[in-house]
């Protein structure tokens, strides 16, 4: 009987995992603050802002995996759209974004990637003010210090036709 090593690599892997789940927390964040768009989504929109919360479960002490969700909104002061026509109609460019979460934990610092999908309106090239959901992700680095957390994250849409992103910095309260 032949023992393959992905097998071995796998069984180890499951075993670490259930040995460490009893030490391993579960923990959360509300958040809120401000988005810089970047590149050619720097063009059409001004800084925005941001709301939300991710909830996460260790899987082991430095890694935990969980759900995010966050609203964006850029609708202050757009560049394409005259004052005039945004006062009237209130148009608006904004997403609501619902990702998995992943993170690594090293002492007061956390990595995180996100992957998920976002609801958006006016991020694609045509302006349009009709809702798209389109692949999103996001990347970035935070640091705890006692029940406060501040996120760096780089984000992007992949649109039909452009792929907006930007950077957003946010401070939330930890649970």
């Amino acid at each position: 009987m032949t023992i393959r090593k992905p097998s071995v690599v796998f069984a180890t892997v499951a075993f670490l995992i259930l040995a460490a789940a009893p030490m391993a927390h579960a923990g959360g964040s509300i958040f809120g603050g401000v988005n810089f768009p970047t590149g050619e989504f720097n063009d059409g929109a001004s800084t925005g802002w941001n709301l939300g919360g991710y909830y996460t479960a260790g899987l082991i002490p430095l890694v935990e995996i969980g759900g995010l969700v966050a609203y964006n909104d850029f609708s202050g002061a757009m560049n394409f759209i005259p004052d005039e026509i945004d006062d009237i109609f209130g148009y608006s460019i904004n997403a609501w974004g619902i990702e998995d979460l992943g993170q690594v934990n090293l002492l007061f610092m956390r990595g995180f990637l996100g992957l998920g999908i976002a609801n958006s309106t006016g991020i694609d090239e045509e302006g349009g003010s009709d809702r798209k959901t389109n692949f999103a992700w996001q990347v970035g680095l935070a640091m705890k210090f006692l029940m406060l957390e501040g996120r760096l994250g780089y984000h992007q849409i992949n649109a039909e036709q452009s792929s907006p992103n930007w950077v957003g910095l946010t401070v939330g309260l930890v649970f």
